[in-house]
């Protein structure tokens, strides 16, 4: 985890995050759910929530008594799916697909855990001592281009992406991370919008821990070829205020700017 701490405030110092960057950690068992020191939720409470309550920097705990979502408990592995869910009836009653046939399908194709986690853990990425099982950020738009551009820079083109504008939390940033240990980014959903107030310009990703510092690398290192000057300054400070002296930010060209003087000159 040190080394994933100073990944966590690399992070923060190449991107402008308004939230912290938080680690999530599905126990499978009574004993070491309680060997987490995050507060224990006494009444219910929706995942999506936990998750932002998490991104101001508190430490939150629950089991399948305490979550306050059926989609999530399910989606994280608190409980089994029904056959209502499975048969699409859920999903058409709620109106969020044509027919049953469709939600049906869905219901299929989606990915959620295994019923074999007895509790979730959830707190600011840098406070666990041990890894958690997954990061989720959650970002403007221009801030999740910067990190998608950190996983191409070493990891090329990802063409699993799999959203469908529900379950944004539980299934597109938790569940499916870890079962294609891959990232996965969601366009957030209509609860955790309403439960959670997210900002209308949000969107969110779920990255496999294992995942993370190679990532957050990546956004340092194409920091030259895409950011322009302003950014580069605030850049060059916030890495000198975390120690990281070893990254020379070059001033006065990104590979557009460049592109575009190119153009110019041809047309000249």
């Amino acid at each position: 985890m040190e080394k994933i701490c100073r990944d966590v405030n690399k992070a923060y110092a190449v991107l402008e995050l308004d939230r912290k960057i938080v680690g999530v950690k599905f126990v499978k068992s009574k004993e070491e759910f309680n060997l987490y020191s995050s507060t224990e939720l006494k009444k219910p409470l929706s995942y999506c929530v936990a998750v932002k309550s998490a991104m101001t920097g508190k430490c939150i705990k629950f089991k399948k008594e305490t979550s306050g979502c059926g989609g999530s408990t399910v989606a994280l592995g608190l409980d089994s799916p029904s056959e209502e869910f499975f048969n699409g009836k859920n999903g058409c009653k709620l109106g969020l697909y044509n027919n049953e046939a469709i939600a049906a399908k869905v219901a299929k194709e989606v990915y959620v855990l295994p019923n074999e986690t007895y509790g979730v853990v959830i707190q600011p990425l840098e406070m666990f001592d041990e890894k958690p099982d997954i990061a989720i950020i959650v970002c403007n738009t221009k801030n999740m281009m910067r990190i998608v551009q950190g996983y191409s820079y070493y990891f090329g083109l990802n063409p699993n992406f799999r959203m469908s504008g529900n379950q944004a939390i539980c299934i597109e940033c938790s569940a499916t991370p870890i079962i294609t240990n891959d990232i996965n980014i969601s366009l957030l959903c209509s609860g955790p919008r309403y439960l959670a107030k997210w900002k209308e310009d949000e969107v969110a990703i779920g990255i496999p821990i294992d995942k993370f510092s190679t990532i957050v690398e990546g956004v340092l290192q194409t920091v030259n070829s895409v950011e322009l000057d302003d950014r580069k300054k605030a850049i060059e400070e916030n890495l000198l205020n975390i120690g990281k002296h070893d990254f020379e930010i070059v001033y006065g060209k990104t590979y557009y700017t460049e592109l575009e003087k190119e153009k110019r000159m041809k047309k000249a």
